[in-house]
């Protein structure tokens, strides 16, 4: 079935709470609402097996009004939910690359909010990594593609202040990554100790910095 084209100008409304008096959120306000809705149903349910049907029901609106916002449906709310977890991961990397120390220093501090960020929010690793990989949909596919691009790019930030070379540097920032999503696994699956894996991938980055 496909989406509706329009709407009438009365269904983004919300019954008040003190009666049958009905108050309109702004596109923006009801926008967030359905973002958030769709979040708590992907971090529960994961990409495949998270419905419309749920995220109409979570955000409390009719599945025509979720068209309205997202015309393109599932791979829409993927995506919007991917640019938030972006931003809030970019800003925690942005801060702990802040930090006036040595290359050195501020990679392992790069890598411990990395390293934080997800083993508090395993869903959201799910989300990025996982729950695309297997889609065809090039929406629900980039979420990878765009998280391992913004780390990658704080990654080699940090190292480029040493004497690596352009393409040393594009090396080295992907080999640190892929050893970090690889110890990453190992930790949400319960099989390695989150400090202890964050200290090896530790041992591991230092080695692709030259020595400044």
């Amino acid at each position: 079935m496909s989406p509706p084209q329009s709407l009438p100008d009365n269904l983004d409304a919300t019954p008040a709470p003190t009666g049958n008096r009905r108050v309109r959120k702004s596109p923006t306000a009801r926008r967030a609402e359905i973002v958030d809705a769709a979040r708590i149903v992907f971090a529960s349910s994961g990409y495949e097996e998270a419905g419309l049907a749920e995220i109409s029901e979570v955000a409390q609106v009719s599945k025509g009004l979720l068209y309205h916002y997202f015309p393109e449906g599932r791979p829409a709310l993927f995506a919007a939910v991917t640019e938030q977890l972006l931003i809030e991961l970019g800003l925690r990397l942005e801060h702990a690359t802040r930090v006036p120390f040595s290359a050195r220093r501020r990679l392992e501090h790069l890598l411990a909010t990395l390293f934080g960020f997800f083993n508090d929010r395993p869903e959201a690793y799910r989300h990025l990594f996982e729950d695309g990989r297997a889609s065809r949909d090039a929406l629900v596919a980039g979420s990878a593609t765009a998280a391992r691009m913004q780390i990658t790019t704080e990654l080699a930030a940090v190292m480029a202040s040493t004497r690596l070379s352009p393409d040393e540097l594009l090396a080295a920032s992907h080999g640190v990554l892929g050893f970090a999503l690889s110890t990453l696994d190992l930790c949400l699956a319960g099989r390695l100790d989150p400090e202890l894996a964050w200290r090896i991938t530790c041992d591991y980055a230092v080695t692709m910095l030259d020595d400044e």
